[in-house]
């Protein structure tokens, strides 16, 4: 199921966006699509950090007195791919929100064909993003995992726990290194110590003893592993 966020300060567009989806899911067969709406960035961000996933972002520029352009900041500083469009009535932010690859830029009162066309081609860039699996094979059998949910991996004895953002776990009979080289081709993940895997698009920040994901929850580094983390995390921050 593909979960499309919205956020605007008022009622009348969320109904009206809703509307369109709902209509474009049943003129295009795709019922799975789910609508979550949001009237203010706070709340948006929060849904986020309790582990909420989100596939599309709708936003407006304009949310209230706050400025959609750094609410998709901080969605991207939260290593979150997934493709952002704007809702606006001007074209003012519209080179700042390219900067941020923003997806599309739909000026209101919205065209309806014009919003399909968007989410067509936010659907096939989520689907590009989500094609990001790795298969392991876990105590319920063979499982894709997407890697952009997996929080961190921990290795105990012959098995490994891949964490994920909400909190959810799997077990999988394998070394760690062997867990490694498959994550290792997407290049967000980096080894803490002999135990760890740390997907770095889901940390906020690195101190000399743990790492603090978004969602606040902190993994205790080894002793040693501090720098080569710090190092790969502000690599990654400014690719």
């Amino acid at each position: 199921m593909l979960k499309i966020a919205i956020c605007d300060d008022e009622a009348r567009v969320l109904d009206e966006v809703s509307s369109h989806i709902k209509k474009y899911s049943e003129q295009r067969g795709m019922p799975e699509l789910e609508v979550c709406v949001f009237n203010s960035a706070r709340s948006l961000l929060s849904s986020i950090d309790n582990g909420d996933l989100f596939d599309i972002f709708l936003l407006d520029v304009y949310i209230g007195d706050e400025i959609g352009i750094a609410l998709a900041r901080d969605i991207r500083a939260k290593g979150i791919e997934s493709p952002i469009m704007f809702l606006t009535t001007s074209i003012d932010h519209a080179p700042e929100s390219f900067e941020l690859g923003t997806l599309r830029y739909l000026i209101k009162p919205l065209d309806p064909l014009k919003l399909y066309e968007a989410i067509d081609a936010a659907i096939i860039e989520a689907e590009r993003i989500g094609g990001k699996f790795i298969r392991l094979k876990t105590e319920n059998g063979i499982e894709s995992i997407n890697v952009s949910s997996i929080l961190y991996t921990e290795s105990h004895s012959h098995y490994q726990y891949v964490k994920f953002s909400d909190g959810i776990q799997v077990r999988a009979r394998m070394t760690v290194q062997e867990l490694f080289d498959q994550l290792s081709q997407y290049g967000e993940f980096v080894r803490g110590g002999s135990a760890y895997i740390i997907n770095l698009k889901k940390v906020k920040s690195v101190s000399t003893v743990e790492v603090c994901f978004y969602n606040n929850i902190k993994l205790s580094l080894p002793r040693g592993a501090h720098s080569a983390i710090k190092e790969a995390f502000w690599k990654l921050q400014y690719e």
